[in-house]
C-alpha cells in the first residue's frame, strides 16, 4: 500500500529539528564549542541548546570545631546568577543575533549533560584544559561522557600551543630562534646582516 504524497510531506514537516547540546564551561565559556555547534546546526537545519551546570559554593572549612559561616545567598539567587552568566557567555561567543536555547541547571556537569542530551543528535564539549590532561587521577568530563552518553559526543581540539608540554614549547622556541639566526647570518662573500635589517 503506497502512502499519499501529501501525507509524506506532512510527516516530514512534523519532524522536530535536530538538537545539538553544548556543555558550557563556567571557566572558559566554551566559545569554540558554541560556534562549532551553531555552524553544524545551521548546516543540519537544527537547533542549539547551551547547558551550564552549576553547584552552590561549599561552605568554608573552619578550625576549632566551630560551624562554618552560612551563605546568605539562596538557591533562587544562585540560579539567576547562573542564567545571567550563561546568557553572557553565549552572547560573547555568538553575538547578539543568535537563536540558542539556554538552560542553567543545578547539579554535577556529567549528570546534567546526560539528562539534557537524551534526545540530542550530538553533544558538543569544550577541549579539556592541558593542566587536567597532565594531572594524574583527574576526572576528565569528556571521556566519561563519551562512554555514557546516548548520542555521539564531539570534543573540540585544544589550541595547538596549549596542548604542548613546556619542554616541547621550549624546543619550538629554540628552533625558531635557530632558524632566525641562520637567516640573519652572513653568507660566504657577503657581510652579516645587522639586526632588524632587511625586514
Amino acid at each position: 500500500m503506497s502512502a499519499e504524497p501529501g501525507a509524506e510531506v506532512e510527516a516530514g514537516a512534523a519532524r522536530p529539528r535536530p538538537l545539538l547540546v553544548v556543555g558550557v564551561s563556567r571557566r572558559t565559556g566554551s566559545p569554540q564549542a558554541l560556534r562549532w555547534a551553531q555552524e553544524e546546526a545551521d548546516h543540519r537545519g537544527g537547533r542549539v541548546r547551551a547547558v551550564l551546570a552549576w553547584r552552590p559554593p561549599r561552605a568554608p572549612a573552619v578550625a576549632g570545631g566551630r560551624p562554618p559561616a552560612v551563605a546568605t545567598t539562596g538557591v533562587a539567587d544562585l540560579q539567576a546568577q547562573a542564567e545571567e552568566q550563561l546568557a553572557a557567555l553565549v552572547e560573547a561567543a555568538l553575538g547578539q543575533g543568535h537563536v540558542v536555547e539556554r538552560v542553567a541547571v543545578q547539579g554535577a556537569p556529567r549528570a546534567v549533560l546526560l539528562r539534557q542530551s537524551r534526545e540530542a543528535e550530538l553533544l558538543v564539549l569544550d577541549s579539556p584544559r592541558s593542566a587536567e590532561l597532565s594531572t594524574p587521577g583527574a576526572k576528565l568530563l569528556a571521556p566519561r561522557l563519551v562512554f555514557s552518553s546516548a548520542c555521539p559526543v564531539v570534543v573540540m581540539p585544544p589550541p595547538v600551543e596549549e596542548g604542548l608540554s613546556p619542554t616541547r614549547r621550549a624546543a619550538q622556541r629554540l628552533g625558531r630562534a635557530a632558524a632566525s639566526a641562520v637567516a640573519s647570518a652572513g653568507r660566504p662573500g657577503l657581510p652579516p646582516r645587522a639586526a632588524g635589517e632587511g625586514r
